[in-house]
Parts: C-alpha cells; sequence; structure tokens
C-alpha cells in the first residue's frame, strides 16, 4: 500500500496535473503540505469556535541597575497572580477566569478573548535575595523589579570623543 492511498487530496484524490495534462509530481507535493497546514492549524473547526488558552505577554528590559519585567494580565486582580523566585529562576503564574452573569441566559456567538491557567517562567543572570525584588499591580499590568547585585551592576562610563 502507497502511502499515497492512506491521504485524502484537496481534489478528490485525482492526481495533479500541470495544464499540458502531464502529471506534476510538485503540485502533488505541494497540495499534500497545504492540507497537512490545514489540518494541523484547522483541526476541522470553524475558526471562531477555536480557544486559546491565556498566556500573558511579558516585556523584560535591563537598565544597569535593574532588570523590569512587566506583564500584560488584564482582567486579573493581584490574589489570582502568584509570583514565585527559586534560586535564579523567576515563574509567574495564575488563572484568568470567564466573567460569568447570575442568571445569563445571553447566547454567544462570537468570543475571542482567553481563558485559563497560565505559567511563564524565565531565567534570571543571578538569584535575587528577598529584598532585592519589588513589585506592583496597576491597571492589569503586574510590574517586577529585581536589583542586580553590585558586580553586575553596569560599570559603564561615558569616553569623550575629540575631534579634528
Amino acid at each position: 500500500m502507497s502511502s499515497r492511498s492512506l491521504t485524502t487530496s484537496r481534489n478528490g484524490g485525482q492526481p495533479a496535473t500541470s495544464r499540458k495534462g502531464m502529471l506534476d509530481p510538485f503540485r502533488t507535493l505541494r497540495m499534500d503540505f497545504d492540507q497537512l497546514w490545514d489540518e494541523f492549524f484547522d483541526m476541522g473547526r470553524p475558526a471562531f469556535s477555536k480557544v486559546a488558552a491565556f498566556n500573558p505577554s511579558v516585556d523584560v528590559t535591563e537598565t544597569g541597575k535593574q532588570i523590569v519585567i512587566k506583564a500584560d494580565l488584564p482582567g486579573m486582580e493581584d490574589k489570582d497572580i502568584d509570583l514565585e523566585i527559586d534560586g535564579d529562576l523567576l515563574t509567574l503564574r495564575g488563572e484568568r477566569s470567564e466573567e460569568k452573569e447570575e442568571g445569563d441566559d445571553q447566547h454567544r456567538r462570537v468570543v475571542e478573548r482567553s481563558y485559563g491557567r497560565f505559567e511563564r517562567s524565565m531565567r534570571l543572570p543571578f538569584a535575587p535575595g528577598d529584598k532585592d525584588v519589588d513589585t506592583s499591580f496597576r491597571k492589569g499590568v503586574l510590574t517586577v523589579k529585581i536589583k542586580k547585585p553590585k558586580e553586575l551592576e553596569s560599570k559603564a562610563r561615558k569616553i569623550a570623543i575629540n575631534g579634528e
């Protein structure tokens, strides 16, 4: 049994032909890849029924004295968030729950916002102490500022450039 007989194609199983009526193996290969790609991402569901797990966006910036991490957590409260540092591994966990109203008889047509548990971890270039971490949570944005140890602080200095 050939592997070709195990797959279905978009053209109803007919061999791919070129304009001149000859078999075109590259067209067949392209069609098979297109179908595989579509099945992998589509899973046979309509676009609006896809449910994506919530995964917050994170920005990480570094200055000479600290690392600043900002995570977008819209619709969440600080009690729904768990921040942990174990050695040099920082882990952010939480769960964004769907908002439901009591006696809600509405039939939803389109749901694009995502919900669910999330966990993001990142390795830091050092293991911070408890007093080196400062956090704030305002308007759905968690900000974590981590002070660098003295030996890692930037010792860069401006050098004058002499012109002609």
